[in-house]
């Protein structure tokens, strides 16, 4: 017996359409995996923020504290640097840069925000807990030291000075280090998103 042309074109479309589900099933399986990022912090605004609230766009994350005097204000005007370089090719729309304190004795949400005021206003600040924070690292697979070393200068975190791209589905894709300049930085993430 032969197919009629209208029944050849519904078991086409549903060969096709079984193509399609099973490519994206397989897709969400690999991504659904434990090297994802997870954490569950507070925001500069007071807002309860996970890695679903950032999830979709690719994320710039670096950790640090507010009180940190060498770093972290240098990584960070850097990093401001790397979204206007973004911006001038188009490219800052597509990342969300973040700033994950590791000092969750002292930096309040106020206090990050206050402290983001002097960067790229598109940055997320987050706090929490010590133990939300150490989660955090922990999923980052980075440094995060117990407790503040205390000198007579005032003190001293341990901490990761590399800032890590998140890809949209929450995994760490590359790294940007430390010593790498404002330009250099956004070429690769340009690469990258």
């Amino acid at each position: 017996m032969n197919a009629s042309p209208t029944a050849k074109t519904a078991i086409l479309f549903f060969v096709i359409l079984g193509v399609i589900a099973t490519t994206f099933g397989v897709t969400v399986w690999r991504h659904e995996d434990n090297s994802r990022v997870q954490f569950r912090l507070t925001d500069q605004t007071g807002q309860v923020i996970t890695q679903n609230h950032l999830g979709g766009r690719h994320l710039m994350v670096f950790f640090g504290f507010t009180s940190c005097v060498d770093i972290c204000p240098v990584q960070m005007a850097k990093l401001t640097g790397v979204m206007a370089e973004l911006d001038r090719t188009g490219h800052g729309t597509r990342i969300t840069p973040v700033f994950i304190s590791v000092d969750p004795e002292r930096d309040t949400p106020e206090k990050v925000g206050a402290w983001l005021e002097h960067f790229d206003n598109r940055f997320v600040g987050l706090t929490g807990s010590r133990a939300a924070l150490e989660g955090a690292a922990d999923s980052f697979r980075t440094l995060l030291e117990d407790l503040p070393a205390e000198t007579p200068e005032g003190y001293q975190i341990t901490h990761s000075s590399m800032t890590f791209i998140v890809d949209p589905f929450g995994r760490i894709v590359d790294f940007l280090p430390e010593a790498a300049d404002h330009v250099a930085m956004a070429e690769k993430i340009r690469d990258i998103v």
